[in-house]
C-alpha cells in the first residue's frame, strides 16, 4: 500500500475575532519565523480608513512586511475569490523564497478561500468548454506540456475529462493546475487566538470608542462612493446615520460595540470548524513560533 506524500505547509494561520490581539501577536510571531505576514481581513485590503478597518499600525508594520493590507480602492469589489487569487500568488511567490508565511486575519471567507482554494474558482464558461471538448486530446496535451509541465507529468494522459478540466482551470484562473492541487495535499497549521468573552466585550467596546475619538468619523466623511463589499464594514452605515444627524455619537457608538460583538461571535464560531488550535492571546510569542516550528519539522525528518 502507498501513503499520499505529505506536503509541506504553504503558509501558517493566526486567526481569531476582531479585537482579540492578532495584529501584535503576529508580529512577534513572524520575526521569530522571520517570515512575511499576508493579510487575511475582508476591510484591511482597501486604501484609507485605516481606524475603522484596525489596519496593524505604521510601526507593526515596519518591523515586518505585511502583504495584502491598503492595496485596494474602495471603490473596487473584493470578494473570496479576488482574495485568494491575489494571496496565492503572494504565497507562491514566498515558498520559492523558501519562506513560510504567516496568514493572518479574521476574515472566515477569505482564510477558506486558501484553506480550499477550489471552492473559489470561477465557473468555467460554456463556450470555453464547448470549444475544449471539439479539441483532438493531442492539442490538449501539447497545451498542457506547456504551460503546466508538472501537470503534464503526473495527469493520466488517457484521461480526457481529466485533461480538459486542468486545461479549463488553468485558462479561467492563469495559474497552473499543478499548483491548486498541491495546495488542497498541504495541511495547514493555524493557532485560532481567544479571550475570556467579557474581556473579548471590554477590548471591543473600548476600541469603538478610541475609533470615533480618532478619525473614523472623518474617514467615512470623506469617503467615495464604496463598493458593495467595502460598504459593508462595521462601522460605515451607522456613522452615516450620525453626519445625517439621526443619531447621536453615544448612539453610533453603542451601534457599533453591538454589531462587532455579534461579529466576533459569528467569527469564532466559524473558525472552531478549522481544526486550529486553540490559543490565548496573551500567551507568550515564543510558544506560538515553537508550534509553527514543529510543523515544519514534521516534514523535515
Amino acid at each position: 500500500m502507498s501513503l499520499e506524500p505529505r506536503t509541506p505547509p504553504r503558509f501558517f494561520v493566526i486567526a481569531g475575532p476582531t479585537a482579540v490581539g492578532k495584529s501584535e501577536l503576529a508580529v512577534e510571531v513572524a520575526k521569530r519565523l522571520e517570515t512575511e505576514i499576508v493579510g487575511a481581513d475582508a476591510f484591511q485590503i482597501y486604501q484609507g480608513f485605516d481606524i475603522l478597518s484596525s489596519k496593524p499600525s505604521a510601526a507593526l508594520r515596519s518591523r515586518v512586511k505585511h502583504h495584502l493590507i491598503d492595496i485596494l480602492p474602495p471603490t473596487e469589489t473584493c470578494d473570496a475569490a479576488r482574495y485568494a487569487a491575489l494571496a496565492a500568488k503572494i504565497i507562491e511567490n514566498l515558498n520559492c523564497q523558501g519562506v513560510t508565511p504567516l496568514v493572518v486575519g479574521g476574515s472566515g471567507f477569505y482564510i477558506d478561500s486558501l484553506l480550499r482554494p477550489l471552492s473559489t474558482l470561477p465557473p468555467v464558461d460554456s463556450d470555453l468548454r464547448t470549444r475544449l471538448a471539439s479539441e483532438p486530446l493531442e492539442s490538449l496535451l501539447m497545451e498542457l506540456q506547456n504551460t503546466d509541465p508538472v501537470a503534464y507529468a503526473t495527469i493520466d494522459r488517457r484521461n480526457r475529462r481529466r485533461v480538459q478540466r486542468a486545461i479549463e482551470v488553468i485558462r479561467t484562473t492563469g495559474r497552473r493546475f499543478s499548483a491548486l492541487q498541491r495546495e488542497l495535499k498541504s495541511q495547514v497549521p493555524g493557532l485560532l487566538l481567544n479571550r475570556e468573552r467579557s474581556d473579548l466585550h471590554a477590548r471591543i467596546n473600548e476600541r469603538v470608542r478610541w475609533m470615533l475619538a480618532h478619525g473614523a468619523i472623518q474617514e467615512v466623511a470623506c469617503a467615495p462612493d464604496l463598493s458593495p463589499t467595502a460598504s459593508q464594514m462595521i462601522g460605515i452605515s451607522q456613522i452615516q446615520q450620525l453626519l445625517c444627524k439621526e443619531i447621536s455619537e453615544e448612539e453610533c457608538a453603542q451601534l457599533i460595540q453591538t454589531a462587532t460583538r455579534q461579529y466576533a461571535k459569528r467569527q469564532t464560531t466559524w473558525f472552531k470548524r478549522t481544526g486550529f488550535i486553540p490559543f490565548n492571546a496573551e500567551g507568550s510569542a515564543d510558544d506560538a513560533a515553537d508550534f509553527f516550528k514543529k510543523q515544519l519539522r514534521r516534514f523535515n525528518q
